[in-house]
């Protein structure tokens, strides 16, 4: 068998690992969402599917918002969504990667992204999208490895201008000075790396350009080129994987990346014993045609995101149609200088008093006690963890959902609840809930503790079930 990947320019392991890497992925998406579904987007969730759809709809109102949530939005359906994209999640992985099945799963997808709402609003969830509608067409041509490269392209390069148009540290190299420390999930490596010398960070910005703004052109100079880049681009996503947790955009990155090999690089890498489960495949005439056909229309949903990577005013993450087709993707922008934690405490205590004592709740993997060790959990998704990060920059008022929270975690919610690694009051809800800035700062690597932090200031005052405001807020935004 090995001897029929030996030519240049022939993809049939590209398709063969390409494939299992999207049933991966997908697999990653659906797995954290299984546990989370219920306290995010359940009819007892933070922000219920349910508020999003009318009773009555047309096919107009889904033509324009696709979704399988027009028809059904029960805990029940939810959850079985989860578990049928689990399954040919799982399907895809061990080779069962028939176009409906494909289908299915893109479209299980795109059905959360619409209605997922602010814990849906990351840029990796288009690109899964652009790639996963790819996948349907998947072949062993040419033109379909060219159009998931064409993806990659403008992933890494998009990644690389933003950063130069977004931040001026990017251009003084001094970004990392603070990223580490400031990420979303920091991982136990976190301060190491956030504690080395500034000549060693500056050095780390400038790979980072190379790889990002340099490499990404290489992928169409030619097969050695191209493979090449694939070698960098797996060694990149490796090394940040290394510094911190950021969900499965890794991961997706790294699958992406498959379609820079091609057979005569991947049969070095490919074990024996795997190609008895490599079927050679001639492609038809019809799927060669409908590649084509492909291929002008990915060219076409392709102005906007060029406009968009070669225009002044990037944007980092923007979608162009309901479908996601063709996306705009970029990250990390801007760095923030300062962490800043939004930690949630609740007390018993029926007055308030400068003596009343207060217990602070946990979200998993979220700095909180500066005792605990930062975890290391990616590939896995924690939605919340993510989303309070971004709230602990703005107000309560640009985060409206932290309010139904607070009104959860009052009323003693269990699927909200869930979402939570530490509960200090189990037996009954707390009396009074309040939340409270801080800045953090990695505390020196000789120290017992991870952490260092600082009181700032008060994010959201002491509420209780008893005040009629909050009452009317979770009425009115319904979900009461």
């Amino acid at each position: 068998m090995k001897k029929y990947f030996h030519s240049e320019g022939t993809y049939q392991l590209t398709s063969f690992y390409f494939l299992r890497g999207i049933g991966l992925l997908y697999f990653l998406v659906f797995w954290p969402l299984y546990n989370q579904y219920l306290g995010l987007l359940g009819e007892d969730g933070l922000l219920p599917i349910a508020n999003l759809y009318p009773d009555h709809f047309t096919w107009v109102q889904f033509w324009n918002n696709p979704s399988l949530f027009w028809f059904e939005q029960s805990n029940s359906f939810g959850v079985g969504v989860i578990q049928l994209g689990l399954l040919l999640s799982l399907f895809v992985l061990f080779g069962f990667s028939h176009p409906l099945i494909l289908f299915l799963l893109w479209f299980f997808q795109l059905s959360f992204v619409h209605s997922g709402q602010t814990f849906w609003g990351f840029g990796w969830e288009t690109n899964l999208l652009e790639i996963g509608f790819l996948s349907i067409f998947m072949t062993s041509n040419r033109i379909m490895v060219f159009l998931q490269k064409w993806v990659l392209f403008r992933l890494m390069l998009g990644a690389g201008l933003i950063k130069l148009r977004g931040d001026q540290c990017w251009v003084d190299l001094t970004c990392l000075s603070d990223h580490f420390e400031t990420q979303p999930i920091p991982n136990p490596l976190s301060p190491f790396f956030h504690f080395l010398p500034t000549l060693i960070h500056k050095t780390m910005v400038f790979i980072n350009h190379f790889i990002e703004l340099i490499v990404p052109f290489f992928l169409f100079l030619g097969r050695r080129f191209s493979n090449g880049a694939g070698v960098l681009f797996v060694l990149f996503q490796l090394g940040i994987m290394m510094t911190g947790n950021f969900a499965w955009i890794n991961i997706i990155a790294l699958v992406m990346s498959i379609s820079c090999f091609d057979d005569p690089f991947l049969k070095k890498l490919t074990p024996q014993f795997l190609y008895k489960f490599i079927k050679l495949k001639k492609e038809s005439r019809i799927k060669n045609n409908l590649s084509y056909l492909l291929l002008i229309f990915v060219a076409f949903k392709s102005i906007d995101p060029i406009k968009n990577l070669i225009g002044p005013r990037q944007i980092m993450n923007r979608s162009y149609d309901q479908f996601h087709f063709v996306n705009s993707y970029g990250v990390f922008g801007g760095i923030t200088k300062i962490r800043k934690e939004v930690i949630i405490k609740g007390t018993n205590d029926s007055t308030i008093t400068p003596s009343t004592e207060w217990k602070e709740y946990e979200i998993p993997c979220k700095p909180g006690n500066i005792f605990d060790r930062p975890c290391a959990v990616a590939p896995y998704h924690y939605r919340l963890t993510w989303q309070i990060w971004f709230a602990a920059m703005n107000s309560y008022e640009y985060n409206p959902w932290i309010i139904n929270l607070v009104y959860k975690l009052l009323k003693g919610d269990e699927a909200v609840l869930s979402l939570l690694s530490k509960n200090p009051f189990p037996a009954k809800p707390p009396k009074y809930i309040k939340l409270d800035h801080y800045i953090y700062e990695f505390a020196p690597l000789e120290s017992q503790q991870w952490y260092n932090r600082k009181f700032e200031k008060v994010y959201l005052p002491p509420l209780s079930l008893d005040n009629t405001s909050l009452d009317d807020f979770v009425r009115k935004k319904g979900w009461k």
